[in-house]
């Protein structure tokens, strides 16, 4: 019995050896990259060309492409789903973002972007409140891309 205890104290403590020095010698075949928000949304019917042609034309390009101009952002792209299911978004809003701090900007950038763009922040929720009209969101997630290395 005493053997068996001696054996099981051996290799717990072979273990606790090995498997450190095992994780530390391998490379990671990849690296993180820039942050991505994706958001989801389904517009009201008959009221795509007006949600294009208004807000999104008018108000979101100019509020990204100033994030782009600081360094914030690097790309946005918005897609439009060419057969939706029942229920599903029919836009889906894609922003990349430099970094996880350049996503996490504290209120003040934010403020500062929507002042500059839409004049106020009152303007900016009452447009908020206005897009209701139009679409309906169907969520979003925030994802950070993998990079492989050669």
């Amino acid at each position: 019995m005493k053997i068996i205890i001696r054996l099981g104290i051996i290799i717990v403590l072979l273990c606790l050896f090995v498997i450190p020095v095992q994780a530390q010698s391998e490379e990671r075949a990849y690296e993180l990259g820039s942050v991505w928000s994706i958001g989801y949304a389904k517009t009201k019917p008959g009221q795509f060309d007006k949600l294009m042609n208004g807000h999104l034309a008018n108000v979101y390009t100019k509020y990204y492409d100033e994030m782009i101009k600081d360094g914030t952002v690097l790309s946005y792209k918005i897609l439009s789903v060419t057969w939706p299911r029942d229920n599903e978004p029919n836009l889906i809003f894609l922003v990349e973002f430099k970094n996880w701090a350049a996503f996490d900007s504290p209120p003040e950038y934010w403020d500062g972007i929507i002042e500059k763009i839409t004049g106020t922040l009152d303007k900016a929720t009452q447009s908020r409140i206005d897009r209701e009209k139009l679409r309906t969101l169907r969520g979003d997630l925030v994802a950070e891309e993998i990079i492989f290395k050669n």
